[in-house]
């Protein structure tokens, strides 16, 4: 195995776009590595962005436009990239598979290669069956999500703060937790995530509630009783990113904190990061992994990113090019995310035992343009694209996202009352009796062990590796895929 390492200044290779408002100013190839006998090729390193916030592609990202500029009046931000490409593409070249990272990990190789999870695959076993790399497939990992755990291997944004004209923005964030165990301290972010820390501990904005039940009555902690601190060596600091309560956090109970923070960084960018990498493979003859088509898969949180990102329109990019031509749009429900909004935690998902009443689950549902009964708003999730920009798409649900994520919104009126065809470029596909990820089989020995819930080991991967074979079909020859297979009021599976 053959690795090349070189310093950043030596491997730089520019890529900016010779069209107004630059997209990805250049490419910093940190590492480069012969894997799998020298088929492939492993690229690490930082894309570093300029985006214009007076162009209209980026009119979308909240708080852009206070964001720092350079000279050249662009708003600069960096991501942490990875990319596996093969050494002899296709004489019609590559096609692009990006995964959108969930909270900064890499799962593709694990879901379409049967190989180990691994936050930098290098041995030969790393890459399982090399289903994708059979396809020839250029893979791209790219860093969207700022706040991921400062863990090795974890790919982020390094996104800059908005300043308002007077000085510093602040605004209330909220955080809240279900207490699985007593505990003396919690931290204010979401699974181990960067938090906003609080901007003044003494604040009378800084509340603290708690209640028994997802929708029980709120009784408001006594200031006296909690304060911003976590343990270190068993005794309590002060800490801005942790809380702490005199008898502890009790078990059962769920805690809700709204406080004041201060510099809100501008999270919308990782939205025009995804666009703007892959903008450059597609269209600049200088990129480093340069592609003749894009596919964008998203696994639960990144599935909700993607419906966000077509939303809100970034399928478009900024010279008015197509951006991903398919995407796979797994266990994602209905849902979007906080993906884009002053003081956004991405990492909340509004679940039904934790996270509560985050913006996720909100309409519009269909990529069909639908009217809202309670507002009468007119809004659809393809409604900012024009129908060239449309990628081909599937969306696959389990069970779970039937119960938990409100998946029958995307094929029913926003009542539920009534089925919605999909558009002809989309396929829904249920995975029926399958949970969000896939529970091991044999259940462990702590599984065994006098627990009443075991995880469903119903294996809807092989599924899942055909789907993405018949979408890459579909994408690269135009050959129709199969119809989609959910349930519809019409047919009776399904009840309004």
């Amino acid at each position: 195995m053959k690795t090349r390492t070189a310093l950043a200044a030596l491997v730089v290779v520019l890529v900016a776009a010779a069209t107004a408002g630059a997209e990805v100013r250049r490419v910093v190839v940190s590492t480069r590595q012969d894997v799998l006998g020298g088929d492939y090729e492993k690229l690490a390193g930082t894309v570093e962005l300029e985006l214009d916030p007076a162009h209209p592609a980026n009119a979308a990202i909240v708080d852009l436009v206070n964001a720092p500029r350079n000279a050249r009046g662009r708003v600069e931000a960096s991501a942490d990239f990875m990319v596996l490409r093969p050494r002899r593409p296709p004489a019609r070249g590559s096609v692009a598979l990006l995964e959108v990272s969930n909270r900064g990990g890499k799962a593709l190789l694990p879901y379409f290669n049967r190989a180990a999870w691994s936050r930098d695959p290098t041995s030969d076993d790393d890459f399982g069956d090399r289903l994708l790399m059979r396809m020839n497939l250029t893979i791209i990992w790219i860093g969207w999500q700022f706040d991921v755990p400062r863990e090795p291997g974890l790919l982020r944004l390094h996104a800059p703060v908005a300043r308002g004209a007077e000085g510093p923005i602040e605004g209330l964030v909220r955080s809240d937790w279900t207490v699985e165990r007593p505990t003396a301290t919690l931290p204010l972010a979401h699974r181990d995530h960067v938090a906003y820390p609080v901007s003044d501990p003494v604040h009378p904005d800084n509340v603290l509630t708690v209640r028994p039940a997802r929708l029980g009555q709120r009784e408001i902690v006594p200031r006296e009783r909690w304060r911003f601190a976590r343990l270190d060596n068993g005794r309590l600091a002060d800490d801005r990113t942790h809380i702490s309560l005199t008898g502890g956090f009790e078990r059962g109970k769920i805690y809700e904190l709204v406080y004041r923070a201060r510099d809100p960084v501008v999270v919308g960018i990782g939205l025009a990061a995804v666009r703007d990498v892959i903008s450059s493979a597609r269209y600049d003859a200088r990129s480093e992994f340069p592609v003749t088509a894009a596919i964008a898969a998203g696994i639960s949180q990144s599935g909700r990113f993607l419906r966000h990102f077509l939303y809100q329109g970034f399928n478009t990019d900024e010279a008015g090019r197509k951006v991903f031509d398919g995407m796979l749009v797994h266990t994602a429900g209905a849902g979007r995310g906080s993906f884009n909004h002053r003081f956004a935690q991405p990492s909340r998902d509004a679940h039904r035992f934790s996270a509560f009443f985050y913006p996720t689950d909100l309409f519009p549902f269909t990529t069909r343009t639908q009217t809202d009964p309670e507002t009468g708003i007119r809004d659809g999730l393809l409604a900012r694209l024009e129908p060239a920009h449309r990628p081909k798409i599937f969306f696959t649900n389990t069970g779970y996202e039937y119960w938990g994520r409100t998946a029958s919104l995307i094929h029913t009126s926003p009542d539920g009352r009534a089925d919605v065809a999909p558009l002809p470029s989309e396929r829904i596909y249920h995975l029926a009796g399958g949970q969000h990820f896939i529970g091991g089989f044999p259940p462990s020995v702590g599984e065994r062990a006098g627990h009443a819930y075991r995880n469903n080991p119903l294996d809807f991967l092989v599924t899942l590796r055909a789907l993405l074979a018949r979408l890459v079909d579909w994408v690269v020859d135009d050959r129709t895929p199969p119809e989609g297979a959910y349930p519809t009021l019409g047919a009776g599976t399904s009840q309004p």
